[in-house]
């Protein structure tokens, strides 16, 4: 099956002043459709600068030095802004780790979900209530009514992190970018989302790259696993592959410090 997603030697840095601290390095993978390809490091190996330089929201000071990254072919690295700003969110959409800090706390939740919605096609009024109320429901919402108009800061995390996956879902992307969602949420709730995302996924079909430090997560989601650390991946390979026969020291470690907490 050929990759929907594939990034070639991709090497992205920070300036600080005149000195360059490089974050990522010579990080090539592919995705394949319908495919869940988990992105698994400790904090600082550059998982998230990897995934955000898909889309090219990198920070400021960050800078890609080389690499190409094709989706369906198209090179997203040399694409201006104009087309990156229509692929991001209609083809390829992204969760962050604190939904709370990218939703907008002086809009209700119902404005946020018809303004997902409007911006990815036409849509009349009417029809944009009922499209962001099976939104709700289909992130397993139980009062999406309520939910349509309240304001974050009166939603949990976890009922934030659902609305969240909502307008990540509006467009029917074809790649969905999981960036360490569960992160802040109790374990019940974790556990609850994970099913949803797995469930979500099988049902409309949609890739996803999920990146997390918890190799339980990995575990439960990933039909093939990337170890980065120090910005390179060091093993790629399926569950059984990572998990029950690790080549690299780095991936053994990991696995033994997850063994000894009863994690995995």
């Amino acid at each position: 099956m050929v990759d929907i997603l594939r990034v070639e030697n991709l090497s992205v840095g920070f300036y600080a002043g005149s000195e360059l601290n490089i974050a990522v390095e010579d990080v090539t993978f592919g995705l394949k459709e319908g495919e869940t390809l988990v992105l698994a490091g400790e904090s600082g190996s550059g998982k998230t600068i990897t995934a955000l330089s898909i889309v090219k929201i990198l920070p400021p000071a960050a800078r890609i030095f080389s690499g190409s990254v094709l989706f369906y072919g198209q090179a997203l690295l040399d694409e201006d802004a104009l087309s990156l700003a229509d692929i991001r969110g209609r083809q390829i959409s992204y969760i962050f780790q604190e939904p709370s800090s990218y939703l907008n706390p002086v809009l209700s939740i119902g404005n946020q979900l018809a303004e997902a919605i409007c911006s990815h096609g036409r849509i009349k009024a009417g029809d944009m209530r009922v499209e962001a109320l099976g939104l709700l429901r289909m992130v397993n919402i139980a009062d999406p009514e309520r939910v349509f108009r309240s304001y974050p800061h009166q939603l949990s995390g976890g009922m934030n992190q659902r609305v969240f996956l909502a307008m990540a879902l509006a467009s029917k992307p074809k790649l969905l970018i999981a960036d360490e969602p569960t992160t802040s949420l109790d374990v019940t709730t974790e556990a609850q989302i994970l099913e949803l995302l797995i469930r979500l996924k099988s049902e409309i079909g949609f890739s996803m790259i999920f990146i997390t430090h918890n190799l339980a997560i990995a575990r439960k989601v990933a039909d093939r696993l990337c170890i980065m650390y120090r910005g390179r991946i060091v093993e790629e390979g399926g569950v059984d592959k990572i998990f029950n026969s690790p080549t690299h020291l780095h991936t053994r470690e990991l696995i033994a410090a997850y063994e000894r907490i009863g994690k995995i």
